[in-house]
């Protein structure tokens, strides 16, 4: 090895470990932190958002359920007399109505 290679050498270690291995422990410990601290805490919102939005979705369904329950023989016998082109057309929303057939025959 020539003398000025040697001092290339010398010099590329140098630079090594002042710039670059600070920089490299630098970004460790930045990603180190983000991982312990800010992670868990969007994990905890992300978990409770989920969980409420779980709630109101199972809550809409019992009020759903609980309005379709205490309209049905009002609502549905227009359903039934219906054809079934028109079922398909015009009453689709009212297809919660198949459901409720077998107690059509008590309301009636």
């Amino acid at each position: 090895m020539s003398e000025n290679s040697a001092g290339r050498h010398w010099l590329v270690i140098a630079l090594v470990s002042v710039i670059v291995l600070p920089l490299l422990v630098t970004l460790v410990m930045a990603v180190y932190t983000i991982a312990t601290t800010t992670v868990p805490m969007v994990w905890s919102s992300w978990s409770v958002n989920v969980a409420r939005l779980q709630q109101n979705e199972a809550r809409t369904a019992r009020i759903e359920e609980a309005a379709r329950k205490a309209s049905f023989r009002s609502v549905c016998p227009d359903y039934f007399d219906a054809s079934t082109l028109s079922r398909l057309i015009g009453y689709r929303s009212r297809a919660w109505c198949e459901d409720y057939r077998d107690r059509m025959s008590d309301a009636q």
